[in-house]
């Protein structure tokens, strides 16, 4: 009897008698549609330039003075061509006055 009686005391220990959990709500998920962009066109550079040149500019004595470049999106090489050579022209004026009022010694 007593051992019957230790048996419920433990039982009765491992029993609970609170109520069940309640179920876990049910989450339906929607996935909302993201609207397609439409691509930017890229920035016209000297990078994504069909037509493009570059040419470096050296002073009277031969030194390096710079360089010039030119570009079109639209491949119209002889435009580039004429501002280029619009470009190399100002800078070997440019060139040209700076080692006027800069000479090397020695050097003609």
């Amino acid at each position: 009897m007593i051992k019957l009686f230790v048996v419920i005391l433990i039982g009765g220990s491992l029993v609970s008698f609170a109520p069940a959990p309640a179920a876990p709500p049910i989450v339906y998920r929607t996935w909302l549609a993201i609207p397609q962009v439409a691509p930017q066109p890229q920035a016209c550079t000297w990078e994504t330039a069909p037509a493009r040149l570059r040419q470096q500019i050296e002073d009277p004595i031969g030194y390096p003075f710079g360089e010039v470049s030119a570009w079109s999106c639209a491949g119209d090489s002889q435009a580039v061509i004429a501002e280029l050579a619009q470009r190399a022209a100002e800078m070997q004026a440019q060139a040209a006055a700076y080692r006027a009022s800069h000479p090397i010694g020695g050097v003609r």
